[in-house]
């Protein structure tokens, strides 16, 4: 029997499966429902961005859906991030998981904003909390290097659209609740007007 060919039959072996074992954890980690693509360099004429920024890896596993208002626009998992293009003026965005985080938003056209999701142990998973950041944050520098260093990430319609229909009814009822009971709180965050800046060109 050549010991040596039997070893090199088993290392062979054992790299074949570590290969599979690591792409089966990178699939296992990619979000679901969104698909990669290069980020946008501005808004469309008469149409603001924000930027959603995922940054940690903490509770990645754990899934948060954004909205605005009634309407899925992204699913977020760890380390990645995903920008929405939308009409400017007044929108309600909330991040569901374990926790609800609502965020009220003004937005003008031609601007970009950012919004990072910070990640914080709940009783169960992850809860995911919406922090609006401007020029004068803590977190300014980091979310505009986050948000060209991450990869960015666009809803898959097709993907997307059972999930938005499912959680439909909750939402609405949710955000129901938000206008009698949480408006004006120490829950809601803000998103003005001048948080917003021009895409660098």
């Amino acid at each position: 029997m050549d010991v040596k060919h039997e070893e090199g039959k088993m290392r062979r072996l054992c790299q074949g499966i570590a290969v599979v074992v690591l792409i089966l954890f990178v699939i296992s980690c990619a979000p679901r429902h969104m698909i990669q693509q290069e980020p946008m360099q501005k808004p469309s004429e008469g149409k603001a961005i924000v930027n959603f920024i995922r940054p940690s890896s903490f509770g990645k596993g754990v899934q948060v859906t954004v909205w605005d208002n009634d309407k899925l626009i992204g699913i977020a998992t760890g380390k990645m991030g995903f920008q929405y293009e939308c009409d400017p003026g007044k929108h309600l965005f909330i991040s569901w998981s374990e926790y609800k985080s609502p965020v009220e938003a003004e937005l003008l056209p031609g601007r970009v904003y950012y919004i990072v999701l910070r990640t914080r142990m709940g009783w169960w998973r992850a809860r995911i909390h919406q922090v609006p950041v401007n020029p004068h944050h803590e977190l300014w520098s980091s979310a505009l290097t986050w948000q060209k260093t991450l990869p960015n990430y666009a809803p898959d319609p097709a993907a997307i659209a059972p999930v938005e229909a499912k959680a439909h009814p909750k939402i609405i009822k949710y955000i129901q609740k938000f206008h009698t009971e949480i408006a004006g709180t120490k829950h809601v965050q803000y998103l003005r007007p001048e948080d917003g800046v021009p895409m660098e060109e």
